[in-house]
């Protein structure tokens, strides 16, 4: 919960959460979460505390005197009066704000309430001045959510851009003769290594293709040697990915359109 300092103090120390926030709307989350919490740690001591209902008579309820007040500022500040989802929008803030709050020892600490009742109101002062959250709440759940979208949005167009796409494996320029190296290699080309062709999608092309990298034999060990490969109808490189992280690509894909046997034959599936 919010700790009982100056208010300019508490506001310049606020714990790093969502990037996706500015200052200010980390400022205002803070705050937020801060009077949410004390807002039900104070109704919680009132169940717990309150006296018994005499015979024949209603059962007196107390709760918090300010949680419309908070209610409201929430809606005006982060867009949301949904507790569960604004406890969920940073979860280390929220571990720590409950882990910094002191609640009354028991139903006679009349002290230990008006400390919790002093903090709260200045966790509402806090989010009374707030700067609101342009786009409201962005739950971890709703961010990983559109980031996996926009993944497979990006994926998807990659592959729709493409002529030509191709599983490659990383081989020995040396293992082609000289004509396989005259036919598939610019004269130019100076890397020991090349890809060779496995199978594909789209249009075929050569079974030997210079790499998108110059490849030192030092560096040979430390790279991939499997690669989905993306080209324009020139035959230019659009994208090379390690066949490490090709899964989202390769779950769209599916079944090869055609391969190379091991005779160098190109069939079609």
């Amino acid at each position: 919960m919010f700790i009982v300092l100056p208010l300019l103090s508490a506001l310049s120390s606020m714990p790093a959460i969502a990037s996706s926030y500015s200052s200010s709307e980390k400022r205002t989350l803070q705050s937020a979460i801060s009077s949410a919490l004390h807002s039900a740690e104070i109704n919680r001591f009132y169940q717990q505390c309150k006296e018994p209902a005499k015979a024949g008579e209603p059962e007196l309820v107390m709760r918090d005197k300010s949680e419309s007040k908070m209610l409201a500022l929430l809606q005006e500040r982060v867009g949301s009066q949904n507790i569960e989802q604004l406890l969920a929008a940073d979860n280390m803030l929220t571990r720590r704000a409950k882990s910094s709050i002191v609640p009354p020892k028991d139903c006679m600490d009349g002290k230990g309430l008006q400390v919790l009742m002093d903090s709260y109101e200045v966790a509402l002062f806090s989010l009374e001045i707030s700067m609101p959250i342009e786009n409201g709440l962005r739950s971890k759940t709703t961010s990983a959510k559109v980031r996996s979208n926009a993944e497979q949005n990006a994926v998807k167009q990659l592959i729709a851009s493409s002529h030509a796409i191709a599983l490659v494996s990383v081989t020995d320029k040396n293992l082609l003769n000289a004509v396989q190296q005259a036919n598939y290699l610019h004269p130019d080309y100076a890397s020991n290594f090349v890809f060779k062709v496995q199978y594909g999608w789209r249009s075929n092309i050569s079974q030997y293709l210079g790499m998108h990298i110059q490849l030192s034999e030092r560096e040979f060990s430390s790279t991939a040697k499997e690669w989905l490969i993306f080209l324009d109808k020139n035959g230019h490189f659009i994208k090379a990915i390690s066949s490490d992280k090709a899964k989202p690509y390769l779950s769209i894909l599916l079944n090869a359109e055609w391969r190379y046997d091991i005779h160098g034959n190109l069939l079609r599936n």
